[in-house]
């Protein structure tokens, strides 16, 4: 399908889980209005032709004027015809087609989305089952999206999704705080272990120098001993 290939090509369609299009009855009214235009161009040209059939200029003008309008009806179509919200778990992509060759995207996070609401015009909105989509953000930007099919359906729908996203991002969350808490669970008995051996190898040297001291302490008091047997030796042997 058209709408399926210009989407893929730019947009791309790989996560899209739904989409919302125009209801049908906007094409109806296109066409019905461009077709009055050509009635109305036609029964001008059918009037003229009859009492002027001398004029044979005339068919010429009649046909690209014509030929404009027909044209003209077909980039409106496809305007409406390509216009869509797109759906996927985790943004929602609103794609514009504007003129013949142009169109416009607006890539929305869900988490940016504040407010989604509908509206119904007039009573035909109401027999054709369609209304106004308005989409509200954080930022206080309303976008809008007219003649959805089941306006209030729809709303359920972007809510539900929008719930969803953030039951996802809660539960990433909660994932990603609980790998945090285990990591620095695992920081902390690194520290303990390091702290552990080092205060180990503290308490270690700090003996082995208390051992050396009381060493020295000895051999000190045994020279002292000594030297002082060798004193009264000699004053032994003076007298």
């Amino acid at each position: 399908m058209l709408r399926n290939y210009l989407l893929q090509r730019y947009v791309g369609m790989t996560e899209v889980e739904e989409i919302i299009w125009h209801n049908s009855s906007v094409y109806l009214r296109g066409m019905v209005g461009y077709g009055l235009l050509l009635f109305v161009l036609y029964a001008g040209y059918a009037i003229w032709h009859h009492y002027h059939p001398e004029f044979l200029w005339t068919k010429w003008i009649a046909g690209v004027l014509g030929l404009t309008i027909f044209v003209g009806w077909v980039i409106s179509f496809l305007n409406l015809y390509l216009d869509c919200l797109l759906l996927s778990k985790s943004t929602l992509t609103i794609f514009l087609w504007d003129g013949l060759l142009e169109y416009r995207t607006e890539v929305l996070d869900w988490s940016k989305i504040n407010v989604v609401s509908y509206r119904q015009n007039s009573l035909w909105d109401r027999v054709f089952g369609k209304g106004d989509l308005v989409i509200q953000l954080w930022s206080n930007v309303d976008f809008a999206f007219n003649d959805v099919n089941h306006p209030k359906k729809c709303v359920a729908k972007l809510l539900l999704f929008k719930k969803n996203y953030e039951e996802d991002q809660k539960v990433k969350i909660e994932k990603d705080l609980e790998g945090d808490q285990k990591n620095f669970e695992v920081l902390v008995d690194a520290l303990g272990e390091v702290i552990k051996e080092y205060m180990e190898e503290k308490q270690m040297k700090e003996g082995g120098d208390f051992r050396v001291a009381q060493d020295e302490e000895v051999l000190r008091y045994a020279q002292n001993d000594k030297e002082e047997q060798e004193n009264n030796k000699e004053e032994q042997e003076e007298r």
